[in-house]
């Protein structure tokens, strides 16, 4: 089927509730023997959803999405009682449990007190390198940069590796200009400190205020400190990595884990992560020993689905909450209509980009 017919099939359904079914597949033995585990990355502190819609969500929609949430009758259950309970077949109806990627700055502002208020349970995904060097992430500072300089044509004397006029007016112009800076900081082998440092040239050359970006925290991690103090609140904090990739050498991958754990462990005081997510969602079948070698019990993904009892582990399927996911297509996939609308099949990267 083409894809427009599966978008007129999903609006439909959508739009008619289902038919009627939406009630009755909510209750039924079907949804109750699935798990649904919402996916979530930042959420706005600034305009981060402008030049990133597809990872930070404002917090006006976020605290929506949780209103409906607490509105649906779903069971919303930390991570790891939810896959307890998936495993031995005793879900509650309507299971839900909501998952962070990354650990982005923003949680304990925007996030978290949304949460608390409903007294919804979460796991954060630590990666733990750009939390400890707590500085912007290069890719999203250059993306975001050109993004509100987009008016702007440049003179560039300070980067060979880019054309001496920098039109930042097209989107394929600006997604240019970010690989090529990647790939030249790729190729000398830059630390994260040079990355930094490499930014802070390109937001001149532009006539990006870098400084009041950094102080504002847009795009950074949460400090140490800041993990703390969300672990002694009830957060969660689990497995992404120490430098969100996924070396295809066995030992560096899983030097990764234990690498992450060990600081996870060093911050939240708890020596207990063993749930794993796969930076930007990439899965090869390479991986799952691995992970099993490091002591990881479960891995989730970024494919669309709900999770069951006779599903593998470490393919856990999430839905990955946007800024355009509308709000019927959200409710749809708490009460499981959705995972039974046909829909488009997920792309998913077999290495994550370092």
């Amino acid at each position: 089927m083409s894809m427009n017919g599966l978008r007129r099939i999903k609006r439909a359904l959508l739009a008619t509730n289902g038919l009627g079914l939406t009630r009755v597949i909510a209750r039924s033995k079907w949804r109750r023997q699935r798990l649904l585990i919402l996916c979530y990355h930042g959420i706005s502190m600034g305009e981060e959803h402008g030049s990133h819609p597809e990872m930070f969500m404002p917090p006006a929609i976020f605290a929506r999405r949780m209103d409906l949430l607490a509105q649906s009758g779903c069971n919303v259950l930390d991570l790891s009682t939810a896959l307890q309970l998936l495993q031995t077949g005793q879900l509650p109806a309507s299971s839900v449990a909501i998952t962070f990627d990354d650990g982005w700055a923003d949680f304990p502002l925007c996030a978290f007190p949304i949460l608390q208020k409903h007294g919804f349970p979460a796991t954060v995904y630590l990666t733990t390198y750009y939390s400890l060097f707590n500085r912007p992430l290069f890719r999203f500072a250059l993306s975001h940069m050109m993004w509100k300089m987009q008016s702007r044509v440049v003179e560039n004397r300070a980067f060979p590796c880019l054309p001496q006029q920098l039109d930042l007016r097209g989107k394929p112009n600006r997604t240019s200009f970010l690989w090529k800076l990647d790939d030249y900081a790729k190729r000398q082998e830059l630390s994260g400190k040079q990355k930094d440092d490499l930014a802070a040239t390109f937001a001149e050359t532009i006539g990006f205020d870098y400084s009041t970006f950094c102080r504002e925290r847009l795009f950074q991690l949460m400090k140490p400190e800041e993990v703390a103090a969300m672990a002694r609140a009830g957060i969660d904090f689990q497995l992404h990595t120490h430098r969100h990739r996924t070396p295809l050498d066995r030992l560096r991958f899983v030097g990764e884990i234990e690498q992450n754990r060990t600081h996870i462990a060093e911050m939240t005081g708890s020596a207990s992560a063993v749930h794993f997510c796969y930076p930007s969602g990439a899965v090869r079948d390479d991986f799952i020993p691995w992970l099993k070698e490091a002591g990881v019990q479960s891995a989730t993904t970024c494919i669309h689905g709900l999770a069951t009892h006779g599903g593998d582990p470490f393919r856990l399927p999430r839905l990955l909450d946007q800024y355009g996911l509308g709000e019927e297509e959200f409710t749809a996939w708490l009460t499981g209509l959705a995972a039974l609308i046909p829909r488009r099949k997920s792309v998913v990267l077999d290495v994550a980009p370092e």
